[in-house]
C-alpha cells in the first residue's frame, strides 16, 4: 500500500510518503504559509499512491483546511482515496504500548483547551474521546494525578503554569505525517472506517 501522507495542524507541518507502514521519505516545515509550504515539498508527492493522509486536527483553522483541501484536489474528486486521523489518536499510537497515564493537549480559545486521555491501552477501533475544558481545571487535573503531558498544548501552558516542574515528553509535542500515515495505515489494514473529513478547529 502506498500513502502520502499531510500533517498541517500546526506551524509545524510536514509531508511523508510510506509504503505500508514504512517511511520512505518525510520533509518537514515550521511556517504560518502552509499552503506554500505544501506546493515547494511537491517533490515528495507520487502520482502512483493507494491513499492520502490527512488529520481533520484539533487544530489550526486554516491549516486543516487546506490539508483537507490539497487532498481532494489531489485524488481528483475520488474521495474514497483519502483517510482521516486526528491528533490524538496519531500521538497516542505512538505511546501504544506504555502503561502510563498520558495527557495529549491542544490549545483550543483563549484559556481553553481541547484534551484526551490515554491511560495504557490503545483501540484502534475505539475513538478517543476528545473534550474541552478550562485553564483552571486542566491544572487542577495535572496537579492531582501524575500524567505525562503530550501534545501541541503543553507550551501554551507556560502562561498559567511552570511547565518544567511537570511530566512532559518533548519530542511528542507535534504531530508528523509519518505517525499519521502509519496508524492510518494499521486501521485501514483492519477496515475501520476513516474518520469525518470534518474539521476540529482550535487555535
Amino acid at each position: 500500500m502506498k500513502i502520502i501522507s499531510i500533517e498541517t495542524t500546526t506551524k509545524f507541518g510536514s509531508i511523508a510518503f510510506l509504503e505500508d507502514k514504512f517511511i520512505k521519505k518525510e520533509v518537514f516545515f515550521e511556517s504560518s504559509d502552509i499552503a506554500g509550504e505544501i506546493v515547494e515539498k511537491l517533490d515528495i508527492i507520487y502520482d502512483d499512491f493507494d491513499y492520502i493522509i490527512v488529520s481533520n486536527g484539533p487544530g489550526s483553522w486554516t491549516g486543516i483546511r487546506l490539508g483537507i483541501s490539497f487532498a481532494k484536489g489531489l485524488v481528483l474528486g475520488n474521495k474514497d482515496k483519502i483517510y482521516c486521523v486526528n491528533l490524538f489518536e496519531s500521538l497516542f499510537y505512538s505511546i501504544k504500548d506504555l502503561k502510563d497515564k498520558f495527557l495529549c493537549i491542544v490549545p483550543f480559545v483563549k484559556d481553553k483547551f481541547y484534551f484526551s486521555e490515554f491511560k495504557g491501552r490503545f483501540n484502534y477501533k475505539k475513538s478517543f474521546k476528545i473534550k474541552k475544558i478550562g485553564i483552571n481545571q486542566l491544572i487542577s487535573i495535572i496537579k492531582k494525578d501524575e500524567y505525562f503531558l503530550i501534545g501541541p498544548g503543553v507550551l501554551s501552558l507556560k502562561e498559567f503554569i511552570n511547565v518544567e516542574k511537570i511530566k512532559k515528553i518533548d519530542f511528542l509535542l507535534y504531530p508528523r505525517a509519518s505517525l499519521n500515515g502509519i496508524i492510518a495505515y494499521e486501521k485501514i489494514k483492519r477496515k475501520i472506517k476513516s474518520q469525518s473529513l470534518e474539521p476540529i478547529y482550535g487555535k
